[in-house]
Order: structure tokens, then sequence, then C-alpha cells
């Protein structure tokens, strides 16, 4: 019985550690795509946004990636800038805070 459960514990902890670095590889991938796709500029700016909000970076790169192959050429920080705030008003949730008197 123990044996049953200590092997399951392996194959789980490999299917785990085979997963993490399957999403190592896709991110690592993505980055090199954004390279090529960005200025230095943007590529810098775009590296604090995965920092800061991976949610945002994912959009944002595939937005990029997209628009890299329709226009030809590599995007600049100021067009990058554009997508980012498009991106964070289309999602981000409105605040409200009211006060109601007794």
């Amino acid at each position: 019985m123990e044996e049953d459960e200590l092997e399951g514990a392996r194959k789980r902890r490999q299917a785990e550690r085979h997963k993490a670095a399957e999403s190592k590889a896709a991110e690592e991938q993505l980055r090199e795509a954004l390279r090529g796709a960005l200025d230095p500029a943007a590529y810098d700016r775009m590296t604090n946004v995965a920092m800061a909000n991976k949610e945002l970076y994912v959009m944002a790169a595939q937005q990029v990636l997209m628009a890299c192959k329709r226009i030809g050429r590599p995007i600049r920080e100021a067009e990058l800038l554009t997508v980012l705030r498009a991106l964070k008003a289309r999602t981000e949730k409105e605040t409200s805070i009211t006060f109601h008197k007794k």
C-alpha cells in the first residue's frame, strides 16, 4: 500500500516538473518572439509589464505579435503604450466609493 502511494507521489511530482518545464519553454519562446517584434525600448517596457501584471503581459504580447505581423516592422514604444492603455481600460474594473448617511 505504501509503495503504491510513493509511486503515485513520484508520478505526480514528475508530471508537475514536466508541466513546469513546458511552461518555462513556452514563456521563453514568447520572450524571443517579442524581442523580434518590439524595438529595444518597447521590449524593456514589456518586461516591466510582465513583472507587474502577468495577465496584462500575456494579452499585450498577443496583440503586439499580431500587429507586428500586420505592419511588418517592429513595434515602437509609443505604439506599445497605446496597446497597453487600451487593454488596461478594457480589463480594469471601475471602482467607486459611496457614502450613505444615517
